[in-house]
């Protein structure tokens, strides 16, 4: 199991001196992000674990921002959770484009409302498919982002931040190979599985 959380201690305590010289501590206009923590996944048979990922946020007006995330991670899936023949792993790796709503524009401590969407692409890693049985795999979903946290100024230009997010996945499971352009399947017609998971985060904000 990967446990990012030590290199994210690690990369704020090395970008304290760069973060000295940088923005005062309003919302930042531009910052690199570093981020980690749990994901739960709430559909039954499916685990918790790590994620990790980055990117950058940009500020676009008095008490609003845009970040653009990469980020992932893997749970544990039991077997016959949404109707799988085998137990493994599912990894979930998302391009994240979220609006952040700041309540202050000015403090040490800025908490803030989130909202966006994410482009999910879903990877399973069976443990033992059983023989002469149809392969199966998750079908990619853009998803809906719900959340809030805050970013608190640690020097001039380093915030350290903290996040509860859902990330509302609704998709099914295929079996492989697909008979055709998954754009032409009814999702309604599908079994669907709510992917629905609460991730709490850590992570550092480096303010240019």
């Amino acid at each position: 199991m990967e446990r990012p959380m030590p290199l994210v201690a690690a990369a704020a305590l090395l970008l304290t001196v760069a973060g000295v010289r940088a923005h005062d501590g309003t919302i930042p206009r531009f910052a690199a992000e570093i981020n980690s923590g749990t994901v739960s996944v709430k559909e039954a048979g499916f685990g918790s674990g790590w994620k990790y990922g980055g990117g950058v946020f940009f500020r676009t007006g008095h008490r609003m921002g845009v970040e653009i995330l990469l980020e992932k991670y893997g749970v544990p899936v039991a077997l016959g959770a949404g109707g799988l023949e085998s137990a493994g792993r599912m990894n979930m790796t998302t391009l994240l484009l979220n609006e952040q709503l700041y309540i202050f524009t000015k403090g040490r401590v800025l908490p803030y409302a989130l909202a966006g969407i994410g482009f999910t692409f879903i990877g399973w890693a069976p443990d033992a498919w059983p023989a002469g049985t149809p392969e199966k795999a998750f079908v990619d979903r853009l998803a809906l982002q719900l959340g809030g946290g805050l970013v608190a100024r640690v020097s001039r230009g380093l915030f350290v931040t903290g996040r509860a997010r859902w990330n509302l996945v609704k998709t099914w499971i295929a079996t492989l190979p697909r008979p055709g352009p998954i754009r032409e399947t009814d999702p309604l017609a599908q079994d669907m599985l709510h992917l629905y998971g609460l991730e709490l985060g850590l992570g550092i904000k480096l303010a240019f």
